[in-house]
């Protein structure tokens, strides 16, 4: 029989690898680094030297902490795998966490990398100015992870460990805010994510531990659909009784009983474990909130996993909950308003006029096109508020027959039901380039 302190120190490793397995921050960072390197070479190649000093600068900074950040993760790997004892593992695991921590604390910081306005200097069909968009989606990555850590050392302290909220408006808030940057820059194929019938129901405990297991069956099911070339992804939440029942279906490579029996199989340690992890916490969240977890599976056509979880028949969702991800242009104008605000209307200013030039940039990619038949081609998102969140365009060029597929990954979502069960009409389609 373990002592309760060999088994507090169990849990903790355990955390803290669910954590780590869940981050997916390391490409991202990457993507960061790169752009910035954009940036300075664009800035170096136009002579603009005062603002290349003060950018390079800034992004010297950024590798030097994405050095430390390798060196600690490889530290942690190599406890993992070689069997350290659970206090190394623990140790190792919280100093990569710190970093990773540190890294988003930077990137957010509005005196850091100052893209915008080192930008101002480059003209609007330099490379760096075409990736900007494909940048913001990593800064909305990486201020989800900033988010997601801090709300882990919450829970260390047993704080925002208990909420009513509804399952309904979870799904649709983490699928547009959370996945759809996931599944834009981290799938090989092309994805459609299919929201079906949401009933709405309330579920009372750790929503963002919940958030946590609803990502790890997207990030199996966008794995599983790696081999096609378009993948299709359904989420659904049914009441059904005095349940409510979760299911992520994908149409992948599906598994035979064999796997699916030992998915299902009680994890009896997670020795030396780095990968399997996903879905170990999928089973101990639905445990957590008193569910069940069932797979349904096909070799070669998909697979289909459901959590039947109980919910609270008439309760209201508690308000004001923080969002686990949102736009990083509100962070960080709520980081400059100390500045003063005149400095901040300056930048909602510039924000808001960025939204409406959208026909600019598509008549600037028509003007310096080089194509025998001088053109752009653009794809956008817009809100059901009839606003822009993404907008994506790459100019015609010489010799290439450009299509929308060029603007890959694309991701799209759309809606065939309500809330109630009745149809609707809105849909959303968002493209990036890679």
């Amino acid at each position: 029989m373990m002592t309760d302190q060999v088994q507090d120190i169990k849990k903790d490793v355990a955390e803290i690898k669910f954590l780590i397995h869940d981050l997916r921050v390391e490409g991202f960072i990457n993507e960061i680094i790169h752009f910035h390197v954009t940036v300075n070479t664009d800035l170096e190649i136009r002579d603009i030297d005062q603002a290349q000093i003060i950018h390079g600068g800034d992004l010297q900074e950024l590798k030097s902490k994405a050095v430390s950040q390798r060196k600690t993760f490889d530290k942690y790997c190599n406890a993992v795998q070689n069997f350290s004892p659970d206090e190394t593992i623990l140790a190792a695991g919280k100093e990569y966490v710190e970093t990773i921590y540190d890294i988003c604390e930077l990137i957010m910081n509005p005196r850091w990398g100052r893209a915008d306005q080192v930008m101002s200097f480059l003209p609007k069909e330099s490379h760096s100015a075409r990736s900007h968009p494909h940048y913001m989606n990593c800064i909305r990555w990486i201020y989800g992870v900033q988010v997601r850590i801090r709300h882990f050392m919450r829970e260390q302290d047993n704080k925002d460990v208990c909420e009513k909220f509804d399952i309904s408006d979870e799904l649709q808030d983490f699928v547009r805010k959370v996945v759809y940057g996931y599944v834009t820059e981290k799938s090989s194929a092309r994805v459609g994510i299919q929201l079906d019938r949401l009933d709405s129901a309330v579920l009372e405990g750790n929503r963002y531990r919940f958030r946590r297991m609803f990502f790890n069956l997207v990030m199996n099911a966008v794995d599983a659909m790696s081999h096609r070339g378009v993948g299709v992804l359904n989420v659904s939440d049914v009441i059904e009784g005095d349940r409510v029942v979760l299911s992520v279906s994908d149409n992948g490579f599906g598994m035979n009983n064999d796997k699916i029996e030992q998915l299902l199989a009680a994890k009896g340690s997670l020795d030396g474990e780095l990968h399997s992890l996903g879905f170990v916490f999928v089973k101990q969240t639905a445990d957590e909130f008193g569910g069940d977890v069932s797979i349904e599976s096909e070799v070669g056509k998909g697979t289909t996993v459901s959590i039947s979880l109980p919910y609270i028949e008439g309760a209201e969702a508690e308000p004001g909950h923080s969002h686990e991800s949102g736009d990083p242009a509100l962070v960080r104008e709520e980081g400059v308003r100390r500045q003063g605000k005149a400095a901040r209307a300056k930048k909602l200013a510039a924000a808001n006029e960025r939204h409406t030039r959208c026909g600019e940039v598509v008549y600037a990619d028509y003007m310096v096109s080089n194509a025998p038949f001088p053109g752009s081609i653009f794809a956008m998102g817009v809100t059901d508020e009839d606003k822009i969140d993404f907008f994506t365009h790459r100019q015609y060029e010489r010799g290439w027959n450009i299509t929308h597929e060029d603007l890959t990954p694309m991701f799209l979502i759309w809606s065939t039901t309500s809330t109630s069960g009745s149809p609707v009409s809105s849909w959303r389609r968002v493209c990036h380039r890679r």
